[in-house]
């Protein structure tokens, strides 16, 4: 019987032509058409990785090389293959892994059905207008919309550099806020209104580990991620400051055609540089804290295992890990719903929002205030953490009032 020999192993993924398993060498390879010479010989290259998805990437590197004969080797291909190409090549070097899935998402989900099929000679300033429109009218968050535009531009502004197309469509393109959007956002009071604060907080104060972690975000303005990483050695009880250095994210794990297959929650850096602070630990914040911790000192007698170590974390799961957000809120809502207060619309966001408001209404210094929550714009400590209660109204003419009179 004659030996036989073991075949090299193809595979084929989406967009990516063809792919090959060099059993022997351990590696991946793929042969890359790059156009054709005077004589009608076809140009090649061939490339290697050690996985599929590094062949993937250098494959789509070598889509501004193509160039170099003109632009017909690409005129044929849609919007939706050139743009996950320069995604998965470029801007996956620039960001984290976290918003290159946003990335992904924001092109899959809002481009690529619209006009993915389109050839990009195809689409004009028209055809985004009315995609962006389209997005504004069905009731997207302007803030969706935006991202996406900034997505488009991005692109659209490589192809015209590469010679891909004559000029960028996105450019005269504009999105702006109708009437139905800025009417809600004004009617919208994010914070707790006064009148159901104490009917939330007297519910909370039922549930030890909610309390303290709400009251971190009530009395100290926190965003449940930094507070879900806080540790012991962050906290300091004598000179009543907390320390936030970091916060809890979600870093996704993708296939080899970038779909995410798991996300895993780790401490990481705050959202900005900004976000790095010391705040004040109010005298109700410090008790409900130094109770959580006795109670935490309790369980690591049961246990055996730490938990009030400098480097442990002070809202840690019964086993000592982390926590993550979507368990957390879970459970959290289930609390609020049982007791109905779930019509007020309360989230965690809720609570950091109450904190901002009861600084404006004690009238403390909107840039104190902006320093406490980690703003790198007081802008938006005004705008978006100002919350106005019609009862703001009613005080405002109560004090021209009481001028008039004098």
């Amino acid at each position: 019987m004659a030996n036989s020999k073991k075949k090299n192993v193809v595979r084929r993924g989406n967009n990516e032509g063809s792919i090959t398993y060099r059993e022997k060498e351990n590696r991946w390879m793929a042969s890359v058409t790059l156009g054709y010479d005077e004589n009608g010989k076809r140009k090649r290259k061939v490339i290697y990785g050690k996985t599929r998805s590094e062949v993937a990437i250098k494959m789509t590197s070598l889509l501004g090389t193509k160039l170099k004969g003109g632009r017909a080797s690409i005129v044929n291909d849609p919007l939706e293959i050139l743009m996950h190409q320069w995604i998965i090549t470029f801007k996956r070097a620039e960001v984290s892994p976290r918003t290159f899935d946003r990335v992904l998402a924001n092109a899959r989900l809002y481009i690529y059905p619209e006009i993915g099929k389109l050839k990009l000679e195809e689409i004009t300033e028209y055809t985004i207008q009315a995609l962006l429109n389209k997005m504004i009218f069905a009731g997207y968050a302007l803030a969706t919309v935006r991202k996406v535009k900034f997505l488009l531009n991005q692109f659209f502004t490589y192809a015209h550099k590469c010679k891909f197309i004559d000029g960028n469509p996105v450019t005269e393109c504009k999105v702006k806020s109708t009437k139905e959007h800025k009417e809600k956002k004004a009617d919208d009071y994010k914070a707790i209104p006064i009148e159901d604060r104490q009917e939330f907080f007297d519910v909370i104060c039922q549930y030890p580990f909610y309390e303290t972690l709400c009251l971190m975000q009530l009395f100290g303005g926190m965003r449940i991620g930094e507070v879900l990483a806080i540790k012991w050695k962050d906290i300091d009880f004598d000179n009543n400051i907390i320390a936030i250095n970091n916060a809890i994210t979600q870093i996704p794990e993708f296939d080899e055609n970038f779909n995410v297959i798991s996300r895993k929650t780790v401490i990481s850096d705050t959202k900005t540089c900004a976000s790095v602070r010391e705040i004040p630990m109010p005298e109700t914040l410090k008790k409900s804290l130094l109770k959580w911790r006795e109670n935490r000192e309790k369980h690591q007698v049961k246990t055996g295992m730490s938990f009030i170590a400098p480097n442990d974390l002070v809202f840690a799961t019964d086993d000592g890990k982390l926590r993550t957000y979507w368990g957390t809120k879970t459970m959290f809502d289930r609390i609020i719903k049982k007791h109905g207060l779930d019509k007020y619309n309360i989230h965690f966001h809720s609570l950091r929002h109450t904190y901002s408001s009861m600084l404006f209404e004690s009238q403390e210094n909107p840039k104190v205030i902006q320093q406490l929550l980690g703003h790198k714009d007081v802008t938006t400590t005004i705008k978006t953490y100002n919350s106005v209660d019609r009862s703001y109204f009613k005080q405002a003419t109560d004090k021209l009032d009481c001028k008039f009179k004098k």
